[in-house]
């Protein structure tokens, strides 16, 4: 992409992001908008490019800002909106084949299903589709991403279809949240500085854009004029997720981060100046001193106590630390089929009195799915990693692996930005092609 058009996209989004924070209702608008311009691009080009991509990629930047905003006409508008756009894509490039190891991770989710709507109360349904259907978009993906070729080029417009709408999401909030009449200097999370909706879900994007303007400051940035550019986004949205004090998607961030770094010194390909490097996480770090010194110092103590076992104050378990046990405890209790989707909640519900939905992935497959689960989950890890260990030159798949476990530890499937970075570790960047124009000039 030429630096001028980048940059007019750019301003574009700084303006979509003003523009809600004084009008959101125009929101739904926008989302309409996102739809029929990503089915007119994806339809006038039939695929050729991986249009899918970059319409997916746009889709899981501004979900949660869509969330936030109002804009969506449901509130799973990601997920299934990812699903049409992926069933467009194999309309344009054919099924995939038999052999493609996701379609029985798809078929390994179906028994429990079954199960379910003998043993759920009420609504069975919608407790079903709730938390039946991140997985289920994680494995339609994947069928469509499995060894699927992709240039450097493309994967740069990839990160660039990310990061625009995330940093609207990030003018949004500065904007709209940032009245000092709030407290910052307390140690859970903020919903005030996280737009007023889910710090876990804000922050979770937020440390994606950290991810992601990273990495276009370090190896997509032709000159330093982009790259200072990039930089200063990657800050702002840095600041933005850590007045969140919702630590899990900024940390996931910063580790995706060391991931690629460690990457692509492992692949000995030279794809990045160590200066920027060294430049970047110096600032990424002095955001961090600055903001935890607006915060009196909270943010060093709100990072720095991970304990999910007991509170601060007393020994009480914590809610987190419930939902692992209970899963762990279903598993062993059902470890053929599991307890059924769904039923963990109403378990926790009648038993501990927390109607809460498990924020981990890998025990809620063990706990609903039994030992379908166990070999649903062995499936979505072994296979990236065989990917890289059989192409180690692909020095971002690590990352995008490594940011799908992390996330769902923290917030399983409630939003599809990890699903379709883990779509990406599974797909084939041709590095050759393009080597000389991916290094930093």
């Amino acid at each position: 992409m030429k630096e001028k058009h980048l940059i007019n996209l750019t301003l574009l989004h700084i303006g979509i992001g003003f523009l809600l924070a004084f009008y959101p209702q125009l929101s739904k608008i926008y989302t309409l908008l996102i739809v029929l311009v990503g089915f007119y691009i994806v339809d006038k080009n039939k695929n050729k490019n991986n249009e899918i991509l970059y319409v997916i990629a746009y889709i899981a930047g501004s979900e949660v800002f869509l969330r936030t905003t109002n804009g969506n006409p449901l509130h799973e508008f990601g997920k299934y909106s990812m699903l049409f756009f992926t069933c467009l894509g194999f309309y344009h490039n054919g099924f995939p084949k038999i052999r493609n190891p996701y379609w029985a991770y798809l078929l390994l989710l179906l028994p429990t299903v079954y199960l379910s709507f003998m043993y759920l109360d009420g609504d069975f349904r919608r407790k079903i589709s709730f938390e039946i259907l991140g997985p289920i978009c994680l494995g339609v993906l994947a069928l469509y991403s499995y060894k699927r070729k992709i240039s450097t080029i493309e994967i740069n417009i990839v990160f660039t279809s990310i990061a625009l709408p995330i940093l609207a999401s990030c003018v949004y909030l500065i904007l709209r949240y940032s009245h000092n009449i709030y407290p910052i200097n307390s140690h859970s999370s903020n919903f005030y500085y996280s737009g007023e909706y889910a710090p876990n879900q804000m922050a979770t994007a937020l440390g994606l854009g950290v991810f992601v303007y990273f990495i276009k400051a370090i190896t997509e940035s032709a000159s330093m004029k982009m790259y200072f550019l990039n930089i200063i986004f990657l800050c702002l949205i840095f600041y933005r997720g850590l007045l969140t004090f919702s630590r899990g998607g900024i940390v996931t961030g910063l580790i995706a981060v060391c991931i690629v770094f460690i990457s692509m010194e492992i692949s000995k390909k030279g794809y990045f100046l160590k200066r920027k490097i060294g430049i970047s996480l110096f600032i990424i770090t002095t955001v961090f001193i600055l903001t935890a010194y607006q915060t009196e110092y909270h943010l060093f103590e709100r990072y720095t106590n991970f304990n999910i076992f007991h509170t601060k104050n007393n020994h009480k378990p914590k809610g987190r630390y419930i939902q692992i046990t209970s899963d762990i405890k279903n598993f062993s209790e059902n470890p053929i089929v599991g307890i059924g989707v769904g039923k963990g909640k109403e378990i926790r519900k009648a038993t501990y009195s927390l109607n809460v939905s498990t924020h981990s992935e890998i025990t809620r497959l063990l706990s609903e799915h039994g030992i379908f689960g166990l070999f649903a989950l062995l499936i979505l890890i072994f296979v990236p990693l065989q990917l890289y260990f059989n192409n180690l030159k692909n020095v971002y798949l690590l990352s995008f692996f490594i940011f799908w476990l992390f996330t769902i530890n923290h917030s399983a499937t409630r939003i599809i930005a990890p699903l379709f970075m883990y779509s990406l570790a599974l797909m084939k960047i041709e590095f050759e092609k393009e080597e000389n124009s991916v290094v930093s000039k």
